[in-house]
């Protein structure tokens, strides 16, 4: 009897060894599906472009498979069975409830994600909308700044403008009184516009501020100088020279950039004080700086100066409008004329390779300066307008 019971015994022993296996088996799998549904979610899973994460994992079912052993079983084993099944199926749910928070997790970052891409695909498509407006508002204010079609000989716009865009460029002037106006010159500067006996009365009645309507340009600074000339004090501070450092560097203002255009009208004054009109050689010759009473030396110090300061500018000359005696031109103290300064700046502008505007040529004659200008020497509303129309036309022409 004591042989059955060992028998009975270790049989049930071997029994339960073998449940032991059993369950072993299930927590292995179990461990391995808990691997399975997190290698499914990873924490990192979502890339720059905001994949969407897979849907989430269906619950665990692990009775299914237990019970179908459960009727070979003593009822101490089912239960106990039964027991480690519980337990299995609570880690299943465990490891299941833990997926949903990743997955949870993840659609919230992909949400979140896939914002920010509308987000900035919405931003880019409003930076394009509004770079192709201003496209768009460049291309009319370009159009817009065309001269009117129709030909004006003395002086004005041609009929035919080739394709050459001023729009937008920044323009700086160099001048005398002809090319001042209250309010639009440095401080400091000496000032003619307006004046009573002249009937320019509005800036946009200057010969300048015409000029760059017409073509669209923007003023950087108008560095003009009533009664100043080429010729002078060079180095001094104070300086109202052409030539002087001080004229020259204000051109850009308190910017600090150069103009795209610089447009250069001096030498009436050298003209009317007599300095002399010097000798040239006709080549390039550098020119020291120090205090300047030749007409020749101060011009060419003056485009030496404007060259190194404003290499990449695009810098033009102008000839000068004529002065008069009576029907005849005015001669100076010297003998000479305008017409004999005005050589001397198309020489001189020649071996440095800067383009001349011939504005001598805009159709104010000598004995018409009463009709053109208030005194002989500054245009009126007319004089302007030709001058105006003159420099518009050789400017986009090109130069």
């Amino acid at each position: 009897m004591h042989q059955n019971n060992r028998r009975h015994a270790l049989c049930i022993d071997g029994q339960r060894e073998k449940k032991r296996s059993k369950c072993g088996l299930i927590k292995l799998l179990a461990a391995v599906l808990c691997s399975s549904l997190l290698l499914l979610f990873p924490s990192g899973r979502l890339t720059a472009l905001a994949q969407e994460p897979q849907s989430v994992p269906a619950a665990p079912q692990p009775y299914a498979a237990l019970q179908a052993d459960q009727a070979a079983q003593t009822p101490e084993e089912a239960a106990a069975a039964q027991a480690q099944a519980e337990a299995l199926m609570a880690a299943h749910l465990a490891a299941w409830e833990q997926a949903k928070q990743e997955y949870a997790t993840q659609l919230a970052a992909y949400q979140q994600a896939l914002a920010q891409q509308q987000a900035a695909a919405q931003a880019e498509a409003a930076a394009q909308a509004e770079a192709a407006a201003q496209t768009e508002a460049a291309a009319q204010s370009q159009t817009a700044a065309q001269p009117p079609q129709g030909s004006l000989p003395e002086g004005g716009i041609s009929e035919s403008v080739p394709a050459f865009s001023l729009a937008g460029r920044t323009v700086s002037i160099l001048g005398d009184s002809i090319s001042t106006y209250q309010g639009y010159i440095p401080e400091g500067y000496a000032c003619f516009y307006p004046d009573p006996d002249n009937d320019i009365k509005d800036v946009s009645q200057t010969w300048w501020m015409q000029v760059i309507r017409n073509t669209g340009m923007r003023l950087l600074v108008n560095g003009s100088w009533s009664a100043s000339a080429v010729c002078g004090d060079s180095r001094a501070e104070a300086s109202s020279a052409g030539c002087s450092s001080r004229r020259i560097v204000d051109l850009m203002g308190n910017t600090g950039i150069a103009p795209d255009v610089i447009l250069v009208y001096m030498g009436a004054n050298d003209f009317f004080f007599s300095i002399p009109l010097g000798t040239f050689s006709g080549e390039a010759v550098y020119r020291n700086d120090h205090y300047i009473w030749d007409f020749t030396e101060g011009y060419e110090l003056m485009l030496q100066k404007l060259r190194a300061v404003y290499p990449t500018s695009q810098i033009y000359c102008m000839t000068l409008i004529e002065a008069n005696s009576g029907d005849h031109p005015r001669v100076n103290a010297n003998g000479n004329t305008i017409e004999d300064y005005n050589n001397r700046i198309k020489q001189i502008a020649a071996v440095h390779g800067i383009p001349v505007i011939d504005v001598h040529d805009c159709g104010i004659e000598v004995y018409e300066l009463n009709q053109f200008t208030s005194d002989g020497t500054h245009p009126n509303q007319e004089g302007a307008r030709r001058m105006a129309g003159y420099v518009t036309n050789a400017l986009l022409m090109g130069g």
